[in-house]
């Protein structure tokens, strides 16, 4: 079974006071807030409205802003969270041609953009377009902030992960390796950012075969989400979920059972019935049940997973 992906994803950007209609600005940036502070506790469906409160506050104005683009951004993350993709691709495109006209093509915030837009690629399966993308934001942020510039990082994460899904393991290893020599320099210990890198490269290692050293960096970005978001995080279901299939591949089906258990209660505490992550733990958990003759469970399993993968 494939591991679940947690790249940087969309990169959410804080409220920023601009000229303009002071009261709604403030408003604005209240909701703004309360979407941040939503998103980053895995209040997904809190945070997205939120964002579209504060979207709607920036199309009110009438100004074609950064206020408006950041809105725009901060929406189509908690989309992808959601697991909404083309909804996230459409705002991201429309805050990209805000971007370019702003600041021009060349800007580090248009780049940020590019990085977001070409990982959405990625998950609706258009991997021509994501590289296309995020070669794109690579270059440019390399040219204005340098290789070894966290922000760099962000857009080689997701590279390493685009390269990862089409089995490109030797570049994906390449930009992995990268993206956690950045961070360990310029992140603390605990930073849920090391964590997502440490997942994205165990499942690169795991990819290889190299089972061991894959299950030893899980379990660091388990131990670090766990620390800095909480138990019940949906990103710690993520990594509950890779630990299980690194234990299922070893013919470990009961602490493969036992964690999967766990993710998919988080998951199911926590995201919407719908949710392709969710998909993805009941294949998971259906995988278990076959290779312990437990079939008939297996094929439950597999239907409702299909039924989230068809909506």
């Amino acid at each position: 079974m494939k591991p679940v992906l947690k790249v940087a994803g969309g990169l959410l950007l804080a409220a920023v006071l601009l000229t303009g209609c002071a009261e709604r600005s403030t408003l604005w940036e209240e909701y703004s807030q309360d979407g941040l502070s939503a998103y980053s506790v895995g209040q997904y469906e809190e945070a997205e409205a939120s964002f579209v409160a504060a979207l709607e506050e920036a199309e009110r104005s009438g100004n074609v802003d950064e206020r408006l683009a950041t809105s725009l951004n901060n929406l189509a993350t908690a989309y992808t969270a959601l697991g909404r993709y083309g909804g996230s691709e459409a705002l991201y495109r429309r805050a990209l041609a805000i971007r370019e006209n702003l600041y021009g093509r060349g800007d580090p915030i248009v780049a940020s953009t590019l990085s977001n837009l070409g990982d959405t690629y990625r998950l609706l399966g258009r991997y021509s377009e994501a590289e296309t993308a995020l070669l794109r934001s690579l270059i440019i942020r390399e040219q204005a902030l340098g290789r070894d510039h966290p922000d760099v990082a962000m857009t080689l994460n997701n590279l390493a992960a685009l390269y990862l899904e089409q089995d490109r393991l030797a570049e994906a290893l390449e930009a992995a390796e990268r993206v956690v020599i950045i961070r360990q320099s310029a992140l603390k210990p605990a930073d849920p950012l090391l964590a997502t890198s440490l997942n994205n490269m165990a499942a690169i290692h795991n990819a290889l075969g190299r089972r061991d050293k894959a299950e030893l960096e899980y379990m660091q970005a388990l131990r670090i989400r766990e620390a800095s978001l909480g138990p019940d995080h949906p990103d710690v279901a993520i990594s509950l979920n890779n630990v299980a299939m690194v234990k299922f591949s070893a013919g470990d089906f009961d602490t493969a059972e036992a964690l999967i258990k766990q993710a998919l209660d988080i998951q199911q505490r926590n995201l919407s019935d719908d949710h392709p992550d969710i998909a993805v733990t009941l294949r998971n958990y259906a995988a278990v049940m076959r290779a312990t003759n437990r079939d008939a469970e297996a094929t439950i399993l597999e239907k409702q997973a299909r039924t989230i993968e068809r909506r």
